[in-house]
């Protein structure tokens, strides 16, 4: 009899736990969600999207992500469908899906999204960073490469760049920018405003190695 009833509590328990187990499992199943599209399961995967997704405009793309996604993720997503990043997946112009998400979200929702897109943005590597801010069509392109330049020292101490690394960012930016006749004045313009800033700055707390290879040299005495 003992065990009897302590089968029959236990069923009874289990029948009340039911609907709170199936919560938590409802609510792990999306939290799992979330943090898949974190860290670009939705962002990088065809197959996380309708099988006729490419065939939507801009705006109901993002629209779609926007039901679906986290205001941060969608962010990530038009900046690296904009940049081709994602295989089978397009965004055709950077600032129409752009211009949609700004227009759409609101309060908080809105702020979480300016600040991921500005912070994925500015975290790109040279030639990346200046191929979304062409996309974005937002600045004068004959100043474009002078402003890349003067903000390049502020991005080398901010994230903590050593000489390898800028080496290899400027001559990815050199090889792009020579692969398009348009871009062809791009990189002078970077270098001069590469220079001026370092200039201006002086070695600062930029690397010793980099202020020397870079900075304008003095004239020679005559």
């Amino acid at each position: 009899m003992k065990t009897k009833g302590f089968a029959f509590a236990m069923g009874q328990r289990m029948k009340r736990s039911m609907p709170r187990l199936w919560g938590i499992l409802a609510m792990s199943a999306i939290l799992m969600s979330g943090l898949m599209m974190s860290c670009g399961g939705s962002e990088g995967s065809t197959s996380n999207f309708p099988k006729d997704f490419n065939k939507k405009s801009d705006e109901e793309k993002v629209a779609y992500l926007m039901k679906t996604a986290s205001p941060d993720s969608v962010a990530r997503f038009i900046c690296r469908a904009a940049l081709g990043e994602i295989p089978g997946v397009k965004i055709d112009t950077l600032a129409i899906a752009t211009l949609y998400a700004y227009e759409t979200y609101k309060d908080k929702n809105l702020e979480t999204f300016s600040h991921a897109y500005d912070s994925f943005a500015d975290g790109l590597p040279l030639d990346k960073k200046m191929m979304l801010r062409k996309l974005a069509a937002m600045e004068d392109p004959m100043q474009l490469g002078y402003a890349l330049g003067l903000e390049y020292v502020n991005s080398i101490r901010l994230d903590h760049k050593n000489a390898k690394t800028v080496e290899e960012e400027i001559a990815a930016l050199k090889k792009v920018c020579s692969q398009n006749p348009e871009d062809s004045a791009m990189f002078p313009r970077f270098m001069k405003g590469f220079e001026v800033a370092l200039e201006i700055d002086g070695a600062g707390d930029v690397p010793k190695e980099i202020y020397i290879k870079y900075a304008p040299k003095p004239a020679a005495a005559e």
